[in-house]
């Protein structure tokens, strides 16, 4: 047997296999009960016929027992077979006060039979045959009173032959007209219950074709609507991704195309290998910030673990000491209370601290000083240069923007690439003029 495909036709075959194999386990046990001993019941029969003729009692004018006619059934039974079902009536002290036969009365006269006030079952026998006994007790104006009922084994048998055949047969078509209605309701339900199900897969198969769209979380039950937005959401990264990549290819082209027609016309020009080689390290430098830029935009790629970030900075410190030099800077480096617990990508922080030094180094002056002070909640990076141009503070941190005094040198994607770094991690980098020059300051903290 194989399970349908669709959900619904599966949560609705489950439903109906699950109800079916209940109503065959109940029924075995059931019919396993039923097709025992059908003396089983003879105590039940019993209290049911005594509380029947209790509630016929009563008492005339002058304080004597009477009793109303019983059932048809049961009247017909005491009169034609005496010997297979009776009764007594007697009060507390066994006096018996109505028989329900002269046959009755003789028989279980004969046999001794007591007339005991106990209420509940008896066994007895009676003219070699077995007789089962039920004595309940019924309250009379004058006192209490015994009703006291017997049936043979055999009556009871024949009686309730049939029972189990009956039983038997309305569980059976009790269970199959149950099964057939709840599998309509069922089929009903979950057909309402699948609907957004239905629904979400129809806008899923539009979201391919229309762009920006996403799934609705009106009307859907609670449990689908975590499911719903984590989908929102990853179609929203998928689309910044995607959005960022084609930036990014149209800046690079953009940047690359023109260095590139520049090295072509020297290279006709027979320019001399100095300068080419200059501007083939101008432009491996451009390639290599691109790449780095390429890579801190995308959250995956960083690795985040506990930062030692003064141990960063002293790095950054000694690599960049050969350019420092080169530019007569001197690189100062002040660490006193460096900030604990922070997590973050170690690689990362290194760019980012490496290009605002970078940058320090090239707009400090020849003689000039760039120090990176390191706080508990924030690193300064701060040069000697000229400052910076009110204008300019909005442009600082775009792609390929650069300084109308800085055009022939970078690549305009350092301060870039630092704010995204900062951005991923959750932190902030602010940036004022010093005088002299300018201090930008990482701030561990998104709070201003």
């Amino acid at each position: 047997m194989r399970w349908p495909s669709s959900l619904h036709g599966r949560l609705l075959a489950a439903y109906l296999a699950a109800w079916l194999g209940t109503a065959l386990l109940v029924g075995a046990a059931l019919m396993v009960y039923l097709r025992g001993d059908p003396l089983r019941w003879a105590d039940h029969s019993g209290a049911s016929l005594a509380n029947k003729l209790a509630d016929s009692l009563g008492q005339d004018a002058e304080d004597r027992l009477t009793i109303a006619p019983p059932p048809e059934a049961v009247q017909w039974l005491t009169e034609s077979m005496p010997q297979e079902l009776g009764y007594r009536v007697f009060d507390a002290r066994g006096r018996v006060l109505a028989w329900s036969s002269p046959t009755t009365q003789a028989d279980w006269t004969a046999a001794g039979l007591p007339a005991r006030p106990v209420a509940g079952p008896g066994r007895a026998v009676v003219g070699g045959k077995a007789l089962r006994t039920w004595t309940q007790p019924a309250e009379l104006p004058g006192g209490t009173v015994w009703v006291q009922v017997g049936a043979t084994d055999r009556l009871i048998a024949l009686i309730h032959s049939g029972t189990t055949a009956r039983l038997g047969g309305a569980m059976a078509i009790t269970a199959v007209l149950s099964i057939l209605l709840l599998g309509v309701v069922q089929f009903f339900v979950l057909r309402q219950l699948m609907g957004p199900v239905r629904r979400l897969s129809r806008q899923a198969e539009d979201v391919a074709h229309q762009p920006g769209r996403r799934l609705e979380l009106a009307g859907l039950p609670a449990e689908l609507q975590p499911l719903v937005q984590a989908f929102n959401q990853s179609l929203d990264s998928v689309e910044l991704g995607f959005e960022r990549q084609l930036r990014f290819l149209a800046d690079a082209a953009h940047e690359i195309k023109t260095p590139l027609a520049l090295l072509r016309a020297q290279v006709e020009l027979g320019e001399k290998p100095a300068v080419l080689l200059e501007d083939i390290d101008h432009m491996t430098r451009q390639v290599q910030q691109l790449l780095l830029l390429a890579e801190v935009t995308e959250l995956h790629s960083y690795r985040p673990e506990p930062l030692d970030v003064a141990a960063v900075v002293a790095d950054v410190s000694r690599f960049l000491q050969p350019l420092a030099t080169r530019h007569r800077v001197q690189l100062l480096t002040d660490a006193a209370e460096p900030p604990a617990a922070l997590q973050g990508d170690r690689d990362a922080l290194f760019a980012l601290v490496k290009n605002l030094a970078e940058n320090a180094i090239s707009c400090s002056p020849a003689g000039g000083a760039v120090r990176l002070s390191l706080s508990r909640t924030a690193l300064v990076v701060r040069d000697q240069g000229s400052g910076i141009a009110p204008a300019h503070f909005e442009h600082l941190f775009k792609r390929f923007w650069r300084a109308p005094s800085r055009r022939d040198r970078g690549a305009g994607l350092g301060l870039a690439i630092c704010e995204a770094v900062s951005r991923a991690h959750g932190w902030r980098i602010a940036v004022r003029n010093a005088q002299p020059g300018a201090e930008f300051t990482l701030h561990f903290s998104a709070q201003p």
